[in-house]
């Protein structure tokens, strides 16, 4: 995954999603559809779940591609995430702490 497609995955599932469900993305282990169907009975955000599954399957695409720590960096430094979502931002800094700390063990 090039910077393009990292950028545009990252757009695509939106960085409050990157923060909020990539605990849940990383060790799921069932199908992408049905964690986009779980996802969007739970989360009312998307009119429809077909945008909930390009939200997963971008957020897939970070994670498989070893990208997850820049996405979780930019919704950590993010202003913007910041006024829409503040909840978003402490999530992504609190995964990124414990990534680092996990990393040291």
């Amino acid at each position: 995954m090039d910077d393009k497609q990292f950028n545009d995955a990252f757009t695509s599932a939106g960085g409050w999603f990157v923060a909020n469900y990539y605990l849940l993305a990383k060790w799921w282990r069932g199908s992408s559809s049905e964690l986009a169907e779980v996802i969007f009975k739970n989360d009312k955000t998307d009119s429809d779940i077909q945008g909930t599954k390009t939200r997963v399957n971008s957020l897939f695409g970070i994670i498989e591609n070893g990208r997850e720590v820049e996405a979780l960096k930019k919704v950590a430094e993010s202003d913007r995430i910041e006024k829409l979502h503040p909840e978003s931002k402490i999530i992504a800094k609190n995964i990124l702490k414990s990534l680092i700390y996990s990393s040291l063990k």
